[in-house]
């Protein structure tokens, strides 16, 4: 009787395995999307060691040239909420239209769970949700389907890195006209000094080469912080910090910064002219 009732346990098992293991395009029989691909290359990995966290804020430290008319495809492989990723002005915000594959993790969860309960070693199948991202402006537009088992696009990946006519940046000062009419920035402009001196005998680190450009004829320009002689979680201490000193009359407002997710940007490296940059730091 003992013998019996095993073998009815193995073929429930066997069923409820084979039932987990139908592919989802396959079971529903429904096509894939028009703007999911059949193969995608230069696919940009973000995996836990290139991002940092300081509360809410996120620095996804990978170098990607961000060109508004392309699209980009990123392979989610870190603990990052996808909502987050979809806001304009945060995550790569030059890039207007992008595919962003995740994971199934629930189903991975599920799975695993199972296996450690039974005592048995279950084989998963690639499960993933891919999403179609547009943002225009302040709009943003999402699609989304899930894949399971057959049916993946192709994938094959990038290796990022920073073009040589590149700087890479994390943080920029824009300054407007000094008299006409004066950017309000102006009035507290050696602040800045003051400030990253301060921050460099606090930390006790050197932020690295600074760069400064001109944009125009009566004192616009920008500073670019390139932030190189710090870690990536030095680097989003310094853009929070940064962000909040140049905050003026601070000590009156309630201030609540929204959460972010910072990336670095390219800034093309200008060696003559009128827009020569030159290094300050």
């Amino acid at each position: 009787m003992k013998i019996k009732a095993f073998f009815l346990y193995i073929s429930i098992l066997i069923t409820w395995v084979s039932c987990k293991q139908i592919p989802v395009q396959s079971a529903t029989g429904s096509p894939p999307p028009n703007w999911l691909g059949k193969s995608y290359k230069n696919v940009i990995m973000i995996e836990d060691e290139h991002m940092v966290k300081l509360g809410e804020n996120y620095l996804v430290d990978i170098p990607v040239q961000e060109k508004p008319d392309s699209v980009y495809v990123f392979f989610l492989n870190a603990d990052i909420p996808v909502e987050r990723l979809k806001k304009p002005n945060s995550f790569y915000p030059f890039i207007n239209e992008f595919i962003l594959i995740v994971p199934d993790r629930k189903y991975y969860k599920i799975i695993a769970e199972e296996a450690s309960k039974q005592g048995i070693i279950i084989e998963p199948l690639v499960t993933n949700n891919y999403y179609h991202i547009t943002r225009n402006g302040g709009e943003v537009k999402t699609d989304s389907t899930h894949i399971s088992g057959n049916g993946h696009p192709q994938i094959i990946y990038a290796e990022p890195e920073v073009p040589k006519d590149m700087l890479q940046v994390y943080y920029t000062d824009s300054y407007g006209s000094v008299c006409c009419p004066r950017d309000p920035k102006w009035d507290s402009k050696q602040d800045d000094a003051s400030f990253i001196k301060e921050y460099e005998q606090n930390k006790k680190v050197k932020i690295g080469d600074t760069y400064s450009q001109n944009n125009g004829k009566e004192g616009e320009h920008s500073i670019y912080y390139t932030l190189s002689g710090l870690t990536s979680l030095q680097r989003l201490n310094f853009i929070l910090e940064k962000d909040y000193q140049r905050i003026v009359n601070k000590e009156t407002k309630d201030i609540q910064f929204s959460a972010r997710i910072f990336t670095p940007h390219f800034v093309k490296i200008e060696k003559d002219g009128f827009r020569k940059m030159t290094k300050i730091n």
